[in-house]
């Protein structure tokens, strides 16, 4: 681990979802309408579906790091919805799952809110003439209404989503994309995400130094062993609120 001075960079870049922003209650309101509706009542299957479900979105995602063509992240999650309801051996009401996710992706505008510690942290941020930036995995166009809607906007010069360039974290061609929104070269620039395979594994390929928020309080031993110790993060905290102290 190296010493965290703010002082050496020019620029920070977050991910938004989990790290700026609290938003572990919209996936599980939506998944539960839709598992309402479809008559599942046994808590069993309705944990199966959930947990399928997080694998199977995130296996969208890394199809098409592998290659595949891009899907938007609202494609991504209606197919995951109908694949995880088969999972539990379930019929699939595609009108449902379509309603689901028309859901799933509103709740995340409206459900979403910063963590506690975050406006102070970018107004500090902001008074030391640090340039910021958001990037995001999530529904394209979100990330600057979320910041709209929060009144955060302005601390921001360069908001990039998987929308803008048609690729998703760890792909390299996102992170190079706010890096020459913002202006500014990878060397002095710090990334701070909470997903170690896409922020950490992502910046990495393109040579940022990186925070990793382990709010899931993963093994960092288990993560290097598996995407390898080029992945390392620079710095590890368990929330925003601990990086924020470090300023």
């Amino acid at each position: 681990m190296i010493k965290l001075d703010i002082k050496e960079f020019e620029a920070i870049v977050f991910d938004l979802d989990s790290t700026l922003l609290d938003t572990h209650h919209y996936p599980l309101v939506a998944s539960r309408w839709l598992l309402e509706k479809s008559n599942v009542v046994s808590e069993e299957k309705s944990a199966a579906f959930l947990k399928n479900l997080v694998m199977r979105y995130f296996r969208g995602i890394q199809d098409i790091v592998d290659g595949a063509p891009f899907r938007t992240p609202f494609e991504i999650v209606r197919t995951a919805m109908s694949n995880s309801l088969r999972d539990i051996d379930h019929e699939v009401n595609p009108s449902l799952v379509e309603e689901a996710t028309q859901r799933f992706k509103a709740l995340h505008i409206e459900l979403s809110e910063p963590y506690p510690g975050v406006v102070e942290m970018l107004d500090a941020l902001k008074s030391q003439g640090i340039k910021m930036g958001v990037l995001s995995n999530s529904f394209e166009g979100h990330a600057v209404l979320l910041l709209k809607k929060l009144k955060l906007h302005f601390y921001f010069q360069a908001v990039v989503d998987c929308g803008t360039v048609k690729a998703f974290k760890p792909m390299s061609s996102i992170f190079q994309r706010i890096l020459d929104d913002l202006g500014v070269n990878a060397s002095n620039t710090l990334f701070v995400g909470d997903e170690y395979y896409a922020d950490m594994v992502g910046a990495k390929q393109v040579r940022l130094k990186t925070v990793w928020i382990n709010s899931r309080n993963y093994s960092m031993v288990d993560m290097i062993a598996k995407y390898g110790p080029s992945s390392a993060p620079d710095y590890v905290t368990s929330s925003i609120a601990e990086f924020a102290e470090l300023l």
